[in-house]
């Protein structure tokens, strides 16, 4: 079961789920890398700082999704796809365009 999440439910979003969610990037040999980071938001973008494996990834591939866990077993898992960009290098901090979400359980 899913629902949509849109560009203007992410403030209201977070404030729910909090800012910790986990990272995916993708490597340029198609392998996953998952961190896990603190996520805020300014202006339309989100900003994290996940480390520099994550940083080598977005110079293959700038896709990004961002999992927040559900509050409880069986609740909602809020799932953030984006595009990324470095923002600071030195400081491992990217940012990210929404592009979609949802909130998702098993059904």
């Amino acid at each position: 079961m899913s629902v949509k999440v849109t560009s203007g439910d992410l403030k209201k979003r977070l404030d729910e789920y909090g800012n910790s969610a986990f990272v995916v990037t993708v490597d340029a040999g198609f392998k996953i890398k998952v961190v896990n980071s603190s996520i805020f938001l300014e202006g339309a973008f989100l900003i994290c700082t996940p480390g520099q494996g994550t940083l080598s990834n977005l110079k293959h591939n700038r896709s990004v999704t961002l999992i927040f866990q559900p509050h409880t077993e069986g609740g909602f898992s809020m799932i953030i796809d984006g595009d990324g960009e470095v923002l600071d290098p030195e400081e491992g901090t990217i940012k990210i365009s929404f592009i979609n979400g949802v909130l998702h359980r098993p059904a």
